[in-house]
């Protein structure tokens, strides 16, 4: 079986006792060098993944998880903008899946500005171009809106050439101790560097 493991935004206190104690059960654990860094992994066979999708082609290729118990940590929750999309378009049978949901940016970000995230469409942009021209149109029609961004120098141009210019709250590697949360006009974005873990709310 693989457990699909959300491992929350970053801070170790943020996982679930859940998450703490399937890792603890299982014989290969898979993950990011930043993922495994959260546990204590002895007597554990570890896989540290760099490439994701082919590293996870490769690692499901050669262990039996039908056999034998397998945790695969995935960011935040792995429902949204984690693994379990990537799981199942390798083809892996939903069967063999078990998810362990996890904390996500989305609930810390909201947690933070203290907003009801209900109130907002909820985008990711990671590897998902297309979906710039959603978010345009849900800012054109006033719509709350919280989105992670592919690279937000290049999102905010784009959405600064499509005639948006609206100020963002850009929130920066949540829960860890260079944690930043400020707001800027997205025009101010363009020649900016950002943290990859960074989610923004236009609000």
């Amino acid at each position: 079986m693989i457990y699909l493991i959300g491992i929350g935004p970053g801070d170790k206190r943020f996982l679930t006792l859940l998450a703490l104690e399937k890792v603890n059960s299982c014989k290969y654990i898979v993950g990011s060098r930043r993922a495994l860094s959260l546990f204590e992994l002895k007597d554990k066979e570890v896989y540290e993944v760099r490439n994701v999708v082919e590293d996870l082609k490769n690692i499901l290729g050669s262990i039996d998880y039908k056999a034998h118990d397998m945790a695969i940590l995935s960011t935040g929750d792995p429902c949204f903008s984690g693994l379990l999309k990537t799981l199942l378009k390798i083809g892996v049978d939903k069967e063999y899946i078990e998810v362990i949901p996890g904390i996500s940016s989305v609930q810390i970000a909201s947690a933070k500005l203290k907003i009801s995230w209900e109130d907002f469409k909820i985008l990711t942009l990671h590897g998902k171009r297309e979906n710039l021209k959603k978010l345009i149109d849900y800012i054109k029609n006033n719509e709350k809106v919280i989105f992670l961004p592919n690279n937000l120098k290049e999102d905010a141009k784009y959405l600064v050439e499509n005639g948006i210019d609206r100020e963002v709250w850009i929130l920066e590697n949540l829960t860890y101790p260079n944690e930043k949360i400020y707001k800027l006009k997205l025009s101010d974005c363009i020649n900016k560097e950002f943290s990859y873990l960074t989610i923004c709310v236009l609000d």
